[in-house]
């Protein structure tokens, strides 16, 4: 996904290429690709003779959906033991970052 949310929209041919210090074949790429439109990711557009794919989400979209799919299985499945690990790995973030988090929780409290 980085390289396709890198060109913005692309071919197999594009994201071969761009792979190409893998050694990884052709067909490998496209059935990533495919597997990844096939699991609502990309958008496949047909263009001429090739097949154009281009990210439904943008990264920070998907990281944030990600997250938050995390946090609720996280939290669902472990329940208070997962609520005090993350407020221990608060304390180990740098402090801009520690400070910056407990903003976002203090605002969403607010709501």
């Amino acid at each position: 996904m980085n390289i396709v949310w890198g060109f913005k929209q692309c071919t197999v041919k594009d994201v071969s290429e761009k792979l190409k210090s893998k050694n990884l074949a052709y067909t490998t790429i496209s059935t990533i690709l495919t597997r990844l439109h096939e699991k609502g990711m990309l958008e496949k557009i047909e263009e001429d003779v090739a097949l154009v794919y281009k990210p439904k989400l943008k990264k920070k979209e998907y990281g944030k959906r990600l997250a938050q799919l995390f946090m609720q299985t996280f939290f669902a499945n472990f329940g208070s033991v997962a609520a005090s690990s993350f407020v221990e790995s608060i304390e180990e973030l740098p402090k801009d970052e520690k400070e910056y988090l407990l903003k976002l929780l203090k605002e969403y409290d607010k709501t």
